[in-house]
């Protein structure tokens, strides 16, 4: 694409405000980019660009998107606008799905505008300096490979649509070429030391260049010049999910006291863990000591304040001594994926191909609407609820208000417990320790990993009141020829 041949055998007629080719390649750059912080985009292929994030950097965008779409047919619509709910999509025109390449703004009035949205990210970190002082220039990735790797991959799946990645609830695939440009945007990100920090005001997760990557693209990063390992907590969701279990997370309680009156939820400014020092955590071990439950409790998770009018305190009380121990024991002893996916073979005739089908069959379970019980896709979900009468019950009226409220808030609690509790602590007691928080796991280099490990199961351990499931995974550029081979071996099978 030559946005300037185009413009000059085309040129546009703007009514008030003068044309700049910064404002039009920065429309076509967020149809390539959204993608990258909301990775649901690139399984929809048209990208949906709302018109208060249009406005604020363009007050003509209007204009921009006319002149992109119906004169220089850069960009095609869904036309599809659902007020409240969902802006119009666009994607580029079949000419220009093709390899992006990046460009410098040049307009300097413009490029203040991008500067204020930079800086408003960066205030929304400044209290994390303990997780964004790594995102420095010794954070490095192999460019070269990267880029070798991505275009060797295109090639693979561009005419094979067997080897396109499926969403098995959206049935829905990812075009390479998207899937492509996604990741050589993130990896150029990191290349140029470009970093894009934010922490969210929905679930309060820290979002980085490293949450944002494909994961087989990490096996290219390095720190110092040392690799990376990244400890997950295997089946992270239900494991987490356990908490809400417990009659105690939902007593509403100022730290070291208990209200056993109380079954709600507090909306007020929370009591978090500060974590200012050690000697924080050898309080919480003496309180222990003394007899107070150390597991975690509501009133130590931040809730969104649009949340402010759920209460939970409706869930019924006798439901919290009901019987979860058939759940609890699969989700710890990491059985729960395993066991549902024989469940679903034999009472449903459903066969999986790996686990991470598995996987989004269980977060359908979990996480849909409660009036999709009613339909025929939600045999899964009528499944779970013989299996699990009870854990059903506790998810179903904590998403009676509504569905989105279990995932938020188990999110919700993985930041904390992630973010305020665990890194804090490293960053305290091993200041020197490089560590990259991707939701529900940490990376850090080889000689703090042993130590990082047994912090986060110590942690989470206390909080959730079961010790965690952890893997490790150790980022290699051989993960990524090994990818490229198992590609290789089913385009075979596929021909």
């Amino acid at each position: 694409m030559d946005i300037d041949q185009l413009t000059h055998e085309n040129p546009p007629c703007f009514k008030k405000y003068k044309f700049k080719r910064d404002m039009a390649l920065y429309i076509i750059n967020l149809i390539n980019a959204l993608p990258l912080f909301n990775k649901d985009l690139m399984f929809e292929g048209f990208v949906p660009l709302n018109s208060k994030l249009l406005q604020d950097k363009i007050a003509n965008y209007k204009e921009y998107l006319n002149y992109l779409e119906h004169e220089l047919k850069i960009i095609e619509c869904d036309n599809q606008y659902i007020p409240g709910f969902k802006s119009k999509g666009y994607r580029l025109t079949e000419q220009y799905r093709t390899e992006i390449k990046s460009q410098s703004v040049v307009d300097f009035t413009f490029g203040r505008k991008l500067k204020f949205e930079r800086n408003k990210r960066a205030a929304s970190v400044a209290h994390l300096e303990y997780l964004t002082k790594w995102f420095n220039p010794k954070l490095e990735i192999d460019l070269d490979f990267v880029n070798a790797f991505l275009r060797e991959e295109y090639q693979l799946k561009r005419y094979n649509q067997a080897l396109w990645d499926y969403d098995r609830n959206r049935k829905k695939f990812k075009e390479p070429m998207m899937q492509f440009n996604h990741a050589k945007i993130s990896a150029e990100k990191i290349d140029r030391q470009d970093y894009y920090l934010l922490h969210d005001e929905n679930v309060y997760r820290f979002h980085s260049n490293l949450t944002n990557m494909r994961s087989i693209i990490r096996n290219a990063v390095t720190y110092d010049g040392q690799k990376l390992i990244s400890i997950d907590i295997k089946n992270s969701q239900p494991y987490l999910s356990t908490i809400l279990l417990s009659r105690s997370f939902w007593i509403e309680q100022k730290f070291g006291a208990k209200n056993e009156e109380s079954l709600s939820i507090s909306f007020d400014e929370p009591q978090r863990v500060t974590n200012k020092g050690f000697n924080d955590f050898k309080r919480l071990n003496y309180e222990s000591e003394r007899g107070f439950d150390e597991r975690l409790n509501i009133s130590q998770i931040k809730i969104h304040e649009n949340d402010s009018y759920i209460m939970l305190g409706d869930i019924d009380k006798s439901l919290m001594n009901s019987e979860f121990s058939n759940y609890i024991n699969l989700v710890v002893n990491g059985g729960l994926y395993e066991f549902l996916e024989e469940e679903f073979k034999i009472n449903l005739g459903e066969v999986f191909s790996n686990r991470k089908d598995v996987k989004a069959a269980v977060f359908q379970v979990l996480f849909t609407d409660n009036r999709f019980f009613g339909q025929d896709e939600a045999r899964p979900k009528k499944l779970f609820q013989e299996l699990f009468p009870y854990v059903y019950e506790v998810f179903k009226q904590i998403k009676s208000k509504d569905k989105s409220l279990l995932p938020r808030l188990l999110q919700s609690i993985e930041s904390y417990l992630m973010i305020d509790v665990i890194a804090k602590r490293i960053s305290i007691e091993y200041p020197e320790a490089p560590i990259y928080t991707i939701h529900d796991s940490i990376a850090t280099t080889e000689e703090y990993v042993d130590i990082v490990q047994q912090i986060m199961s110590e942690e989470l351990s206390k909080a959730i009141g079961h010790p965690p499931k952890l893997a490790r995974e150790e980022w290699s550029k051989r993960n990524m020829i090994k990818y490229l081979s198992g590609l290789k071996e089913s385009s075979k099978i596929a021909v």
